[in-house]
């Protein structure tokens, strides 16, 4: 059964860890990690979260690690540390015909955000919880059947109604996205350091 990507909501709002997610579709999950700024060739053992958390926010060795796999015919990283170099129009991530979309849970500065890039160019993002922008009208079916498109002929949400659950539904249906909960956030994943000191501009 597949595990979507909906459990991200619960693991953001509690922020441990935090994972900066990027799928890729058209690369290896390995040529994923090098895209985001590992090394090539060098992988570290496999490592849990609290590991990765350890070495980027206890004891400060690195500043970004990723663990990474393949789930549902996309290749993925979940980051800890720093913030993703996939975020903020780095749209060479996905050169060659490749699909990159990148989910940011921005715990210090929210709102969370979500980049969709395609073949070298940044197609578009969106506020998690809001409407996509044109780039990414491609979306608003889906979007709109999740009830996240407001429609003047159809009563207000209801205050109990969970827009980051809701876009997550929705980029999952469209996408076909999954990610191994268990295995991410209690078991070992091959990982790689994909930032070794804090990046001075966005996405660096």
């Amino acid at each position: 059964m597949s595990d979507g990507i909906t459990w991200l909501a619960d693991a953001w709002r509690h922020n441990r860890p935090t994972l900066f997610v990027t799928f890729a579709r058209g690369i290896s999950a390995h040529d994923l990690v090098v895209r985001l700024g590992a090394q090539p060739g060098s992988v570290l053992d496999p490592i849990t979260a609290a590991e990765a958390e350890r070495l980027t926010f206890n004891d400060r060795e690195t500043a970004r690690v990723a663990r990474f796999g393949q789930c549902a015919g996309w290749s993925y990283a979940v980051e800890q540390g720093w913030h993703s170099k996939a975020w903020w129009a780095h749209p060479e991530v996905s050169a060659g015909r490749v699909e990159i979309l990148h989910l940011t849970p921005k715990p210090d500065d929210p709102p969370r955000e979500c980049w969709y890039y395609r073949d070298g160019q940044t197609v578009g993002r969106f506020d998690i919880g809001a409407t996509p922008d044109e780039g990414l009208a491609f979306l608003l079916p889906t979007f709109e059947e999740a009830g996240l498109v407001d429609d003047p002929l159809l009563p207000d949400m209801s205050e109990d109604f969970d827009s980051l659950r809701a876009t997550l539904a929705a980029l999952q249906q469209y996408f076909g996205l999954s990610l191994p909960r268990e295995q991410i956030m209690n078991d070992r994943l091959p990982a790689a350091v994909t930032a070794a000191v804090p990046p001075e501009n966005l996405g660096d």
